[in-house]
């Protein structure tokens, strides 16, 4: 099943990341290359518990001083994250969202979800459900609600060397 939900800034598309053959199917309909990886987003921290249980405490405290809310942090990725999730490199992205959408969502799954921006790459992502349903039509069950005001997509910061991806 691939969802299609409000965020922080625009509406995102996701899916089980267990689940090779969804994965495969929303970068599919996106048009967008495997190789580029896939944030994992959840309202609550604990679903992130076994991703990040080879990060010290120190990383753990830095990633809660920014969590919950629109910032997605990379990490090193450990055995619990997909081959299909990490893309061709050796980091996750993940982000404990607050969005009312998303808690709701994650907290009905038990566990994270992908997120990516409910798009066609490269062309501007939905900001309203009947915008996701003319992009996509059938193919994404829309999740309908409003989307926060970050006004795009969120910020991207590597955890191990501060840099920025994204902002």
């Amino acid at each position: 099943m691939i969802y299609a939900y409000p965020c922080e800034g625009v509406y995102g598309l996701g899916c089980d990341p267990d689940s090779e053959g969804d994965v495969k199917k929303l970068c599919h309909i996106k048009k967008r290359s495997l190789k580029k990886g896939l944030i994992l987003i959840s309202g609550f921290f604990e679903h992130f518990e076994k991703y990040i249980n080879h990060l010290n405490q120190s990383e753990i405290n830095e990633m809660k001083k920014a969590w919950p809310g629109p910032h997605t942090w990379l990490i090193r990725a450990n055995e619990n994250v997909p081959e299909w999730i990490k893309g061709n490199s050796d980091l996750v992205a993940l982000r404990h969202s607050s969005h009312p959408e998303v808690i709701k969502l994650t907290k009905k799954i038990g566990k994270v979800i992908t997120s990516t921006s409910a798009n066609i790459s490269n062309d501007p992502a939905a900001m309203t459900a009947d915008e996701v349903s003319k992009i996509f039509g059938n193919q994404v069950k829309i999740i309908k609600g409003e989307v926060g005001n970050l006004g795009g997509a969120t910020p991207i910061q590597n955890l191990e060397t501060g840099e920025w991806i994204r902002r």
